[in-house]
């Protein structure tokens, strides 16, 4: 599934009904949309009919909550795209990354300064990780 951020092209509808039908009804002649808030039947409508509608972006979350039918429905007359979208702020560390040195056979010490992090955050992420102290049963 493609990020979000790909396609800036599709006109966003998200916020009340009022906004989204106010922003449908600007973009008449907009052929894609990314729909982000939870939609209702009348909304499908006017998209349908009011607009040159020819791409349907749906975030991960909404399309959980329209019924798999309404969506086949959708789809024989326009593409429906299901995107993922990432919340929250973004990681400053890689995951990855952070693997591939505590798997190393050096110090902590060493370890925290070729991540350039402070200690506090490395021992958080070495726990989360499970890196953390092998206990003797």
């Amino acid at each position: 599934m493609p990020d979000c951020s790909e396609d800036v092209s599709a006109i966003e509808l998200k916020g009340t009904r009022d906004k989204i039908y106010r922003s449908i009804n600007e973009n008449k002649e907009a052929d894609s949309f990314f729909l982000k808030t939870k939609p209702n039947v009348m909304m499908f409508v006017v998209l349908l009919n009011e607009t040159k509608i020819k791409k349907l972006y749906i975030s991960e979350g909404v399309s959980r909550t329209i019924p798999q039918k309404v969506i086949g429905s959708l789809g024989k007359s326009v593409e429906v795209i299901v995107r993922k979208c990432v919340r929250g702020r973004p990681q400053k560390y890689n995951e990855k990354r952070i693997k591939q040195v505590l798997s190393k056979k050096t110090s902590n010490k060493e370890k925290m300064k070729e991540l350039g992090m402070p200690r506090r955050t490395f021992f958080y992420w070495k726990k989360k990780l499970g890196f953390g102290r092998k206990r003797k049963k």
